[in-house]
């Protein structure tokens, strides 16, 4: 325990995301076919009179619980920011300076900031505040722990925590709510780690909600991987990923997507994460979509369309160096993003049909981190330096099924943003990252098959300082399952 860090703690949770929901969830229908709901189609509101007063006070004391954990497992890892004295808490709010930094590495900031603001989030959701209403417990989180737990407080850090942990909070809780319905070791398992807080609430209160039945599709795919790395002003770098390694990947669609008509945050949502690495060398992405509100446009026995105003949080982090994602050979970039959103399902027949996704987003808060040498703020040599900015992105999506040919997907995502001028450290410009897959499945069957899978990561970075581009291609094989 003393030699774990924030980093690979943040690894460690990006895993456990990817392959705790399959132990979890047991889907109700087949993966083609839909999920009965309600007009608005909610979960279930358990009947006992609420108490506003304890609701709030219970959400609060998962806030701080969830902070003071995370304090001790700082400590017990010898991080020598965990450690503030009663005059460090005090200055902060005596005399507080906000500051933008990046000392952190990318993974920390920008997944293990979003996790931690999903727990905060989720603290309010599961004593029976909606979406909206518990966001202002993920800044409380945020601020709580840049002010107590941290010796300098961070804007930036509380800006990701809060954005990206209600978008990832109302994901994770909803599919806490799926597992907590199964009464298994997995499931209880899986639930604490899609939702610690959610998990700690039912020791001293009644949950709010119920859920189950609400998985559209989980599919969960293992195999091995060769990715060819490219990084034209830095060459030295692309020997770490030489060697081939393993891949894992869950992609999970909360309910059916091309039917959905409702007022409730992610009552639909698609949630995609992935982990490849050989060891000198990994990549992790996690790529999402949620409608905040929708309508059915079209529902025929041949077509259905939905369509609406959909939230976005994606991260892609790719190092050649695992254990401290330090170095050159990076590939870093976050994103949230609001937009509207449009899904189209065509059947050809009874056993083949087309699907269609398409997004066009405004990036309202992103990041992308490239290399620089120069100190960070805890007096260490750090070769990486930030941009935070806005922009646009456009995803596209188009999928071909046939039950017996099987299925293939391509994907096509394209990010742009522009940085704000913060300070030195920061630096000004364009950043533009392309991400694109394409994979074909075929099925043994409706639950087991074999695949192969291509994929391409650009960055392209115009800053006053440089310019960078960094391009990594991956070759998969792999065996899918379906649960």
């Amino acid at each position: 325990m003393k030699a774990m860090t924030r980093e690979f703690f943040a690894l460690f949770i990006l895993f456990c995301l990817i392959l705790m929901p399959v132990n979890g969830f047991s889907q109700e229908t087949e993966s083609t076919g839909d999920v009965s709901l309600s007009a608005e189609g909610s979960e279930s509101i358990l009947p006992h009179k609420r108490n506003l007063f304890t609701d709030i006070s219970y959400s609060l004391l998962g806030v701080t619980t969830t902070n003071l954990f995370l304090n001790y497992v700082c400590r017990l890892a010898d991080a020598s920011f965990a450690n503030l004295s009663f005059a460090d808490i005090w200055e902060n709010f005596a005399k507080p300076d906000w500051m933008w930094e990046d000392g952190d590495r990318f993974h920390v900031n920008q997944l293990g900031h979003a996790y931690l603001g999903a727990a905060y989030f989720a603290s309010a959701r599961v004593n029976g505040f909606n979406f909206y209403q518990s966001i202002p417990a993920a800044a409380i989180g945020a601020v709580m722990w840049e002010t107590i737990f941290e010796p300098e407080p961070s804007i930036n850090d509380v800006i990701t925590t809060t954005i990206s942990g209600m978008a990832f909070g109302e994901m994770l809780y909803r599919l806490f709510l799926e597992v907590d319905s199964k009464a298994t070791f997995g499931a209880v398992i899986s639930g604490f780690f899609l939702s610690p807080t959610s998990s700690h609430n039912k020791i001293y209160n009644r949950a709010q909600e119920t859920g189950g039945g609400n998985i559209y599709d989980l599919t969960l795919k293992l195999g091995a991987e060769k990715t060819f790395a490219f990084f034209p002003e830095e060459k030295t770098n692309e020997y770490a990923w030489k060697n081939p390694g393993g891949h894992i990947d869950v992609n999970i669609i909360y309910r059916n997507p091309f039917i959905q008509n409702s007022k409730k945050p992610y009552d639909h949502f698609e949630l995609y994460a992935e982990f490849t690495t050989n060891i000198n060398s990994y990549r992790a992405a996690i790529i999402s979509d949620g409608y905040l509100f929708s309508r059915n446009t079209a529902d025929t026995d041949i077509s259905s369309t939905s369509t609406g105003l959909g939230m976005h949080f994606d991260v892609y982090n790719a190092s050649n160096d695992f254990r401290n994602n330090e170095g050159i050979g990076n590939i870093n970039f976050s994103s949230s993003a609001f937009g509207w959103t449009l899904k189209h399902k065509y059947l050809f027949t009874e056993k083949s049909h087309l699907e269609i996704k398409t997004h066009l987003n405004a990036v309202f808060w992103g990041n992308s981190t490239y290399n620089n040498i120069g100190i960070d703020l805890w007096g260490r040599d750090f070769n990486s330096n930030c941009t935070f900015g806005m922009g646009e992105n456009i995803k596209l999506s188009f999928s071909l099924f046939h039950k017996t040919v099987g299925r293939l997907d391509l994907n096509v995502y394209g990010y742009h943003i522009f940085a704000f001028p913060l300070n030195e450290r920061h630096s000004e410009g364009n950043v533009f990252f392309l991400y694109s897959s394409l994979n074909y499945d075929f099925p043994f069957t409706p639950k087991v098959g074999i695949g192969i899978k291509e994929t391409f990561w650009e960055l392209f970075g115009i800053y006053d300082s440089g310019d960078v581009e960094r391009r990594l291609l991956s070759s998969y094989i792999y065996i899918w399952f379906k649960f």
